[in-house]
């Protein structure tokens, strides 16, 4: 007679391992799978249960899930993301694109993944931190994928002129120099790399140059004369 076709397995066991936080579940053809506690919670499964390959197919995407909320929220933990950022980094963690779409989902509902208000942290951050221009604020924010609309709402309101000049003062204090074409390549050149145009930092650095030489008591050379 033809041999009839195998039982499916079904649980015979589920125990708790490392400290509580993973569980055992072992099937009565001797295999054995660790998953963790949310995994078989939001899997529902029970001793006495099917191992069919549809169950563990469930179990090994819950795993997937769990996975990917932990791994976002390690990376919270250290400072906000933006939604395209933390997509990027949980795929180079090789978590599956559905996983890390419910992930982006479930951190939206909860508050913790806002780009707008991501983008309100970053030019804070930056203002208190490592003031720079708002050319070079929108270009880091949108190279984080924030929408440009949201870009240009939270940096709207930003100065550069305002923020150079104080740069500018607080940049002079550290140089130490008579000449002027010293001091604007050393002023004016942290300026333009904290993305401020021309115009601006000509504008900061002359002013800086100004308050210098009159805190030595020292008439502040004309830049246009070739200076001492």
């Amino acid at each position: 007679c033809m041999d009839e076709p195998p039982s499916t397995p079904a649980i015979v066991e589920i125990r708790s391992v490392a400290r509580g936080r993973q569980r055992l579940v072992v099937l009565t053809d001797g295999r054995e799978f660790i998953f963790s506690d949310e995994a078989c919670e939001r899997a529902a499964v029970a001793v006495g249960d099917a191992a069919t390959a549809a169950v563990l197919e469930t179990l090994d995407g819950a795993e997937h899930r769990v996975n990917a909320h932990e791994a976002a929220l390690r990376l919270l933990s250290h400072r906000a993301r933006s939604e395209t950022e933390m997509r990027t980094r949980l795929a180079m963690r090789g978590i599956e694109p559905a996983a890390v779409a419910e992930e982006i989902q479930r951190l939206q509902r909860a508050g913790l993944l806002d780009d707008e208000k991501f983008a309100r942290a970053w030019v804070e951050d930056r203002r208190r931190l490592a003031p720079r221009g708002r050319r070079m604020l929108r270009y880091e924010l949108l190279g984080r994928g924030i929408e440009l609309a949201a870009v240009e709402q939270v940096t709207q309101d930003i100065d550069d002129r305002e923020v150079a000049i104080q740069l500018a003062h607080d940049r002079a204090r550290r140089v130490s120099t008579s000449n002027y074409d010293s001091f604007a390549a050393k002023v004016g050149g942290f300026l333009r790399r904290r993305g401020f145009d021309y115009d601006v930092t000509a504008h900061a650095t002359r002013l800086a140059w100004e308050a210098t030489q009159k805190e030595q008591g020292q008439a502040a050379d004309d830049p246009l004369d070739g200076g001492p």
